[in-house]
Order: C-alpha cells, then structure tokens, then sequence
C-alpha cells in the first residue's frame, strides 16, 4: 500500500517537472522567435569566435552533437514513462529539447561553442543525429554573411 503511494507520488511529481520544463521551454522559443524576427542575436554571440579552420571546427561540430546527444538522453528520461528505447531513438524536437541543449551549450562557458550552436539552423541545431560533416555547411553559411572572415589566398 505505501509502495503505491510512492508510485503516485513519484509519477505526480514527474508530471509536474515536465510540465515546467515544458513551460519553460516554450517561454525560451518565444524569446527566440522574438530574437530572430527582429534579427537579434543572443546576447555573448561573436561570429569571431568560431574557429573557421577544418579541424577546429570538426572538433567544435562534435562536442555540440555529444551535447545534442545528452540533451534527448536527458528528455526521454524526462518523459512520462521514462526511457521506451535503447539505442538511438528519435528525439522529438519540443520544448525540453531546446532549452535543455540551449542550457548546456551555456554552461559550457565557451565562446565559440556558444556562438557555433546559435550559428546552425534551428532544424539542424537541436538534431542529434546530423551529419558528422554538418560543420562545412555552417562554414559556408559564415563565410557568406560575413565575408570579412575568409582568410585571403595567396597566389
């Protein structure tokens, strides 16, 4: 009888933690929206930052998907019912996945992580199964809006 209590209670409060999470994560999209439609960028982004050279960036590319990787490790566990899948189940790109990548890119304290993660496609950032080589699309994306950061050829 306890046992079942603790159950109920258990599974209330998991309720509970999703639904703020999930709040929480909304209120993030909105203030992202809001950002991109008036064509902000989130306060300590620096293109600068961002490593251009192929192996930086490769190495830069794969910490953001390891990160991407524990963010729908954390909100599978996170959701009612708990993990349903071993191996690499789709992770469904709602709230908890957004902010939870969002935070831990954050707490990483580093600046061209940061700005990596806010210079990819909104599809592709929160995607933990893109392409290993997702990095050279995000090189050209750079370099065609900032074309000052190409490095001048030698001939």
């Amino acid at each position: 009888m306890i046992r079942r209590h603790i159950m109920v209670l258990l599974a209330s409060l998991s309720v509970a933690l999703l639904i703020s999470v999930t709040a929480l994560a909304e209120t993030e999209m909105g203030q992202q929206t809001d950002m991109k439609q008036k064509g902000a960028t989130p306060p300590g982004y620096n293109v600068r930052a961002i490593p251009l050279d192929d192996e930086a960036l490769r190495a830069l590319d794969q910490k953001h998907r390891q990160l991407a990787r524990k963010s729908g490790t954390i909100c599978l566990h996170m959701a009612p019912g708990g993990v349903v899948r071993r191996g690499s189940a789709p992770v469904p790109l709602d709230g908890c996945n957004i902010s939870t990548l969002d935070r831990l890119v954050a707490e990483q304290n580093d600046p061209a992580l940061f700005s990596y993660h806010w210079s990819i496609r909104p599809k592709e950032r929160y995607d933990q199964n893109r392409s290993g080589l997702y990095w050279r699309t995000v090189r050209t994306q750079i370099l065609a809006n900032h074309p000052e950061l190409a490095s001048p050829k030698s001939d």
